[in-house]
C-alpha cells in the first residue's frame, strides 16, 4: 500500500489506516467512533472490516476533508 500511496493524487485519496486508502468522492458519511476515531460510510463497501480512521490519522484526515 505504501507504493500505491506514492502514485495517487493526495487531493483525492487519503490513507485512513494501515489497510485502506479512500477516495474523497466515495465518502457518504463520517461517524464518530470510539476512542477518538472516525468510521467512514462508503457505498458498495461490502466487507467485514469497518472503515475506521486510525487515531493517529484523525487530525490529518479532518484537515484533508476541510481542504
Amino acid at each position: 500500500i505504501d507504493n500505491v500511496e506514492e502514485c495517487i493524487l493526495p487531493q483525492r485519496f487519503f490513507r485512513i489506516n494501515r489497510k485502506y486508502l479512500v477516495c474523497l468522492e466515495a465518502i457518504e458519511d463520517i461517524i464518530v467512533y470510539s476512542g477518538s476515531r472516525l468510521q467512514l460510510k462508503l457505498p458498495f463497501c461490502v466487507h467485514f472490516d469497518k472503515t475506521i480512521v486510525s487515531r493517529e490519522r484523525v487530525s490529518d484526515f479532518k484537515n484533508w476533508i476541510d481542504s
